[in-house]
């Protein structure tokens, strides 16, 4: 039995700690400002209500209080700083029509002393005037407040546009570093288009052009007539777009004419949310492996036909010449 009575007083008191703290949590967003305007409005009424109530019990009961307009005056101010200036001019409504009955006599409604009416009339002239003054510097102080988070959130998007433009900086640098090192591959990006938007130094070797000639331009005009009339340029970008990474071996076109043989990759460059950002052409010259494989072959030709001269003359070749 008395583990019950427990359980029930621990549910209880449970109960009770719930309530309160959903009552702080209201009384805290009214003050702050976060819950709806009908709530502050009805808070508004509430405190003109119970503020008018204990001016009647401090002052007309008990006699605590021997000036009840100073605590009604506040009253009205709480209420249009609260709610703003509409509430403040219900509270001040609220106000005047209590004080008619308040500042009476209590056995004769309505009849007033000297000292009641000077008060009430203080009241009937300073409750509204409190109330547009209170309920404008109330506007100005949430305009001025919804400005400033403005510009908190101005500020916030700027630094994160820094840090984006940092970043992007960052990356064109290791870019440019990375096509300077490489000598036999061209690197060029390109936007979603096909146009160039920068290269490194190797691709200006290898076709010829100034990063000012070339930037903006279709990456088309690498290919020969031929690869142009067949779409290989848009075939490329589209293999790249949907497999990440396309290549063709075959002759590309430099600037004035000329044609170099190489080895073409376009790989797909994505952003962080996936959507496609343009792509980066690798260009590798074959050339020079191809002059140096020809240089070898010749090489050896001359080797052989020594070898053969020297085996019909009778001699032995030249341990040298044969290693």
């Amino acid at each position: 039995m008395s583990g019950f009575v427990r359980f029930l007083t621990k549910n209880r008191l449970l109960a009770g700690g719930q309530k309160t703290m959903a009552l702080h949590q209201w009384v805290t967003d009214t003050l702050t400002g976060r819950s709806s305007p009908w709530m502050r409005f009805m808070a508004s009424g509430l405190l003109t209500v119970l503020s008018v109530v204990i001016v009647a019990v401090l002052w007309r009961k008990l006699g605590a209080i021997t000036d009840p307009g100073i605590l009604l005056l506040f009253t009205v101010a709480a209420s249009a700083y609260l709610a703003g200036g509409m509430a403040g001019m219900m509270s001040a409504a609220i106000v005047l029509l209590c004080s008619f009955i308040l500042f009476s006599h209590p056995l004769y409604p309505f009849r007033y002393s000297e000292l009641d009416w000077r008060q009430m009339m203080a009241i009937v002239v300073a409750c509204p005037v409190i109330a547009l003054m209170v309920g404008s510097l109330k506007e100005q102080i949430d305009r001025l407040g919804l400005v400033s988070n403005e510009a908190q959130t101005l500020r916030e998007e700027i630094q994160r546009f820094e840090a984006v433009k940092e970043a992007q900086y960052l990356c064109e640098l290791r870019f440019r570093i990375l096509g300077d090192v490489i000598n036999d591959y061209a690197l060029c990006q390109l936007d979603e288009h096909g146009a160039v938007k920068n290269w490194n130094a190797a691709s200006e070797r290898v076709f010829g052009y100034t990063e000012a000639e070339i930037v903006g331009q279709s990456y088309s005009r690498f290919f020969t007539r031929e690869d142009i009339l067949a779409r290989h340029p848009d075939r490329l970008m589209d293999q790249a777009r949907f497999s990440g990474r396309s290549a063709q071996e075959g002759w590309r076109v430099r600037k004035g004419g000329g044609r170099v043989h190489s080895r073409s990759s376009v790989i797909t460059l994505r952003n962080a949310q996936g959507a496609l950002a343009g792509y980066l052409l690798i260009v590798h010259d074959l050339t020079r492996l191809e002059d140096a494989n020809l240089a070898a072959l010749r090489a050896q030709a001359e080797l052989e036909a020594l070898r053969n001269r020297l085996t019909r003359s009778g001699g032995s070749p030249d341990p040298g010449t044969s290693a």
